[in-house]
């Protein structure tokens, strides 16, 4: 049996030097031996001497051609050695891939490329390369020991590679099961999802779609592979007639088969535009939560029936994962959450905080803080109670929303305190910000704000910015000197730090 930790040896054909330095790092990093050759007359040297597991091949080369260099090495490949040959070729280059493709090679990638795709078609490549290797090494067994058995050779070798195929095929699928299950971050998950499909299909493309939670009646695209901007207005509408057939039969379908269930749908036309072939639902408490869209196949081949019960087995392996994803996001965004007035609490304010901090000091963009405190607040609470008092924080924490900038951190401080942190602003800014809080407060009505000293709800803001020499204790010890400042001169005021506020504390 192959040993799968042995490192594999990838012979690059490139003439691009410096592409050849970028593929040779970054695939020693991921732990391939790397055997280099700038033109075709010595990747053929290369081959016959260092035996590589895997060509990864330029079709344009000074001297002999790609085309010519996969001819020769597929004239001088051993029979019981199966070497994949993955060809690199230009954008929209259909000539070189067709060509490519006729001439031998087992796969192709066009530049610009990401290497994560670079290196799930390898790792295809490789397995289609053991799997290949066995079937051959079987095959020819079976082959002599057959002969002696009166010409049964034929089938019984036909149906060990169906056998080998669909054991190699569950085996990969318990892998990947074992890979996307561990997935808690839907990103991440839906990211390997595509990779999966690209990788152990050999399709072309990948599309994942997932429900809008803003927009609950629409699908739309979460993240795509092997796409380019024709993907813009591509939206399906939970009333069209692809979403109605996947809730009454919730199985993966070929589109030539799909056709001519569904007659009427806008979003099934779109997606046939785009060279979809199959698609698969990803459900969750029987509603459809996705679609998963497999583009068309590396070498048009067709989808066999067995391939078909992997991908249903496989879409209810990520439907479980999608929904343990939501909800971890869930739990997650529930620790992060002041379950009164629904804004960031305390625990999540010191984390983005140190973010910001370490941002800063990165970028030198500025960073900001405004700590807030309603004032009187205790009289509020004493005289109308604490139910009260809780309602005026809320609505405190929907103004707070409202008046700041989309990207700033509003949090809930503690007890009747508010934080906001407040990225990429200066002094000026961030003054600028707190009295217009503070103004908003002082002109909103609130239940009950009669009872209290002035007839009105007020706040007292206090102000800091980073600075080269302070860190995150010092930047929330400074915003705090401001604001017990703004609450010694009077209350319903804004103050930012000042280095003379240290003697008075």
């Amino acid at each position: 049996m192959t040993n799968t930790n042995k490192r594999h040896k990838v012979l690059i054909v490139e003439d691009h030097h410096d592409m050849l330095v970028v593929l040779r790092k970054y695939l020693e990093d991921q732990n391939y031996d790397v055997i280099e050759a700038e033109t075709g007359e010595t990747g053929i040297k290369q081959f016959e001497e260092a035996k590589p597991d895997l060509v990864l091949l330029d079709v344009m080369l000074p001297g002999i051609s790609g085309l010519e260099v996969i001819k020769l090495i597929r004239s001088k490949q051993q029979e019981q050695v199966f070497v994949p040959i993955i060809i690199i070729t230009a954008k929209n280059d259909i000539t070189d891939i067709v060509n490519g493709l006729g001439t031998g090679a087992d796969d192709y990638i066009v530049k610009p490329f990401h290497f994560d795709e670079l290196i799930a078609r390898i790792k295809s490549a490789l397995r289609l390369k053991q799997l290949n290797e066995l079937l051959i090494n079987q095959s020819l067994n079976l082959e002599s020991a057959n002969k002696k058995i009166n010409g049964l050779n034929g089938e019984l070798v036909s149906k060990n590679k169906e056998l080998r195929k669909n054991i190699y095929g569950l085996h990969s699928l318990f892998e990947v099961s074992m890979d996307l299950s561990s997935i808690l971050e839907l990103s991440g998950l839906i990211n390997s999802t595509l990779l999966t499909i690209i990788g152990q299909y050999s399709t072309k493309s990948a599309m994942f779609m997932l429900a809008n939670p803003k927009k609950n009646s629409q699908l739309e695209i979460s993240d795509s592979r092997g796409f380019d901007d024709k993907l813009k207005d591509v939206i399906v509408h939970y009333e069209d007639t692809l979403v109605q057939y996947f809730i009454e039969r919730p199985s993966p379908i070929i589109m030539d088969e799909l056709k001519t269930k569904i007659n009427t749908s806008s979003s099934f036309n779109k997606l046939e535009h785009l060279g979809i072939s199959l698609i698969a639902p990803v459900l969750i408490k029987k509603k459809v939560a996705g679609l998963i869209c497999f583009g068309p196949r590396l070498k048009e081949d067709q989808y066999e029936e067995r391939e078909i019960q992997q991908i249903t087995i496989l879409s209810n392996i990520i439907s479980i994962s999608v929904n343990n994803a939501s909800l971890y996001k869930e739990v997650e965004q529930l620790s992060y959450t002041d379950g009164m007035t629904e804004l960031h609490n305390y625990r999540y304010f010191k984390l983005r905080l140190k973010e910001e901090i370490i941002r800063h000091q990165r970028t030198k963009a500025g960073l900001s803080l405004l700590i807030l405190d309603v004032d009187s607040f205790k009289n509020f609470n004493d005289t109308l109670g604490h139910q009260a008092g809780d309602s005026v924080l809320r609505q405190l924490g929907r103004l707070l929303k409202e008046t700041a900038r989309e990207n700033d951190i509003v949090a809930r401080y503690g007890g009747e305190e508010f934080a906001i942190i407040l990225p990429t602003v200066d002094q000026e800014g961030a003054m600028i910000l707190a009295e217009r809080i503070r103004e908003n407060v002082e002109k909103t009505p609130f239940d009950g704000e009669h009872v209290q000293p002035k007839g009105m709800l007020t706040v007292s803001i206090g102000e800091a910015s980073l600075t080269d020499d302070s860190d995150f204790d010092e930047l929330i010890r400074m915003a705090d000197l401001a604001l017990y400042s703004a609450k010694d001169n009077g209350r319903n005021q804004v103050c930012s730090y000042k280095p003379e506020m240290n003697e008075t504390k």
